[in-house]
């Protein structure tokens, strides 16, 4: 029965140098096959990165295409804005100078009649 047991324990000693062995190895294996997965993961992180970057450079380059194109086709618009808002004031400018003037002559008028009331007053009640 010794011989048994010093056999038993022979082969749990195989067994455990074994097993250790062979979880060893196949730590190694995962740890390569980790390793590919991580290139092969950094090689698509890269690889989207330059697709984002490149998509954002795209974007700002068709942003300002936009606003140079909406500028393009405000600056008319502006002009016409700016040439009726001329016109308005130029035309409110001539109406208020006619206001003036018809003032003026009302105003005229009014200081004939007052005269001439005075006049006729002084002449028909003092006479």
């Amino acid at each position: 029965m010794a011989e048994g047991e010093v056999k038993s324990k022979k082969k749990a000693k195989v067994e455990k140098k074994t097993s250790v062995r062979y979880f060893k190895q196949g730590i190694e294996v995962e740890k390569q096959n980790m390793g590919a997965y991580s290139k092969k993961f950094g090689t698509s992180v890269k690889s989207l990165q330059s697709d984002f970057k490149k998509l954002a450079k795209d974007l700002k380059e068709k942003g300002k295409a936009m606003i140079e194109e909406g500028i393009k086709h405000m600056g008319g618009k502006v002009s016409k804005y700016r040439s009726d808002i001329k016109a308005q004031v130029r035309e409110n400018k001539e109406s208020a100078s006619h206001m003036d003037s018809n003032v003026k002559f009302l105003l005229g008028e009014i200081n004939k009649k007052k005269k001439d009331f005075q006049a006729y007053s002084k002449g028909t009640f003092w006479g």
